[in-house]
Parts: C-alpha cells; sequence; structure tokens
C-alpha cells in the first residue's frame, strides 16, 4: 500500500469517526469523495488499483450485506455506503484482510459494548428475560453505537499488520 493513501484514508476515517460519533450519521459526502477518490486512483497507480471485476465484489457486496442490515436495523444506510466505497481505496490484495480486520473490529467492539450494556441494566435485563417479554429485552441490549470508528479501528490494524 502506499503510504501517503493509507493516511490519507485514515484521516478520512478519523473526520468521519469524529462526525459519526458527534452526529450518528454519515452523508452521503464521503461516498462520493471515496468514489472519487477510487476512480483517481484506479487512473494514476494502476499497478496498486487494478481495473477488474474483482475489486468490485466488496464494495457490492457491502452494498447488498449493508441494505439487508440496514433493513433488520442493525446498520445505518450511511454506514454501508461509506463501508462499501472504502473497499474503492482498499488495494485488491487487501481486500480480503481489511474485511477480516472489519469483522474482528466489529465483533470486539460490540460485544464490549454489550457487555457494558448489560452491566448497566442487568435488573432490567434480568427481568426482562424472565418474565419473557422479549420486546423488552430486545430494546434494553439494543446498542446503536458509531460504526466509523470501528471501521477506522480496523484500517489501523491493517497498516499495523502491513508495516509490522
Amino acid at each position: 500500500m502506499i503510504v501517503w493513501i493509507y493516511f490519507l484514508v485514515l484521516s478520512e476515517l478519523a473526520i468521519v469517526s469524529w462526525i459519526d460519533i458527534k452526529t450518528k450519521k454519515i452523508s452521503n459526502f464521503w461516498f462520493i469523495i471515496n468514489l472519487f477518490l477510487g476512480l483517481f486512483f484506479h487512473f494514476f497507480y494502476p499497478v496498486v488499483y487494478h481495473w477488474e471485476w474483482a475489486s468490485l465484489i466488496f464494495p457490492i457486496g457491502w452494498i447488498v450485506v449493508g441494505f439487508i442490515l440496514f433493513v433488520l436495523k442493525i446498520m445505518g444506510a450511511g454506514d454501508s455506503k461509506f463501508l462499501a466505497s472504502l473497499f474503492l481505496l482498499v488495494p485488491l490484495e487487501q481486500h480480503a484482510g481489511m474485511f477480516e480486520k472489519v469483522l474482528y473490529s466489529t465483533l470486539i467492539v460490540g460485544l464490549c459494548m454489550l457487555s457494558f450494556k448489560i452491566a448497566k441494566d442487568f435488573k432490567n435485563i434480568k427481568a426482562y428475560a424472565l418474565s419473557m417479554y422479549w420486546q423488552g429485552f430486545k430494546d434494553s441490549i439494543r446498542s446503536n453505537f458509531s460504526f466509523a470508528p470501528v471501521v477506522l479501528l480496523a484500517w489501523i490494524l491493517l497498516g499495523v499488520e502491513q508495516w509490522k
């Protein structure tokens, strides 16, 4: 990976993460920026950013999976579009590694958030579970955490793995 591109994406992810934490929304503006950056990289760095259909598998996959997760109210629409467009900036050889890091960081952050939520509201969650009031139980453990910081963590992990 080209070092300045890594730090450009790192900077973008830091900004988007801060905005996502602050507003709980990711604007389509970032999706459009990533589309243009992806095209720029494909034209000016064709050795690293190949013109292949394979380079669209993860972005299209995230749009499809993201839509399903959006319908299930698990992921926001902006999160899935942003993540799909971010994969246009990741060199093809590192798509699988980035996907793996996104999964790991999502599981770690999600489990930590769930643990804190359960510890904070244990009595209510226990009462809902014992009374079999599943809607209350589900609402009590549901967490709406910002997803961009999770992607930022995955990007940092990818960079650490890349340059260790």
